[in-house]
C-alpha cells in the first residue's frame, strides 16, 4: 500500500511538472527524465558567463545532497522548464531511495561552477 501511495504522489508530481511519464518496473522513472533534460540543455552556447547556469539535480542515497551538477545555457532554454525538469528527476530519485538501502561508501559530488569560454558554456570543478 505504502509503495503505490508513492508511486502515485511520484506520478502526480510528474503529472503536475508538465513532464509526460511511464513507469515500468524494469526501466527506472528518472532515465527518461534525464534523457529529456539533457536534450533540453544540450545546446550550451553562449555570448558571456551570466547565460551559464549550473542546476542540480537528483538527490543521493548515502550522504544526502544531489548525484550530479548539470550545465546549461539560458539563452537557448525556458529556465522554468529545466527547473521543471530537474525537479521531477530528484523527486523520482528521492521517490527510489526511500525502498532503496544505504551503503556505506558516500561518493563526492563536487560543486561545478558555469563559464563561457569560446562561446560554450563550460563547467570547472570547484576545490
Amino acid at each position: 500500500m505504502k509503495r503505490k501511495a508513492g508511486m502515485i504522489v511520484g506520478l502526480s508530481l510528474m503529472l503536475l511538472a508538465g513532464c509526460e511519464a511511464t513507469y515500468t518496473e524494469t526501466q527506472p522513472l528518472q532515465s527518461e527524465d534525464s534523457d529529456s533534460l539533457e536534450q533540453l540543455i544540450a545546446d550550451k552556447g553562449c555570448d558571456a558567463s551570466f547565460q551559464c547556469k549550473v542546476i542540480a539535480v537528483g538527490e543521493r542515497l548515502t550522504c544526502g545532497g544531489p548525484s550530479k551538477y548539470l550545465v546549461y545555457s539560458s539563452r537557448n532554454v525556458d529556465e522554468e522548464q529545466v527547473e521543471r525538469a530537474a525537479h521531477a528527476i530528484t523527486a523520482a530519485e528521492k521517490a527510489k531511495n526511500q525502498h532503496a538501502i544505504a551503503s556505506d561508501i558516500c561518493e563526492p559530488v563536487l560543486p561545478i561552477q558555469a563559464l563561457c569560454i569560446s562561446n560554450a558554456c563550460q563547467s570547472i570543478v570547484l576545490k
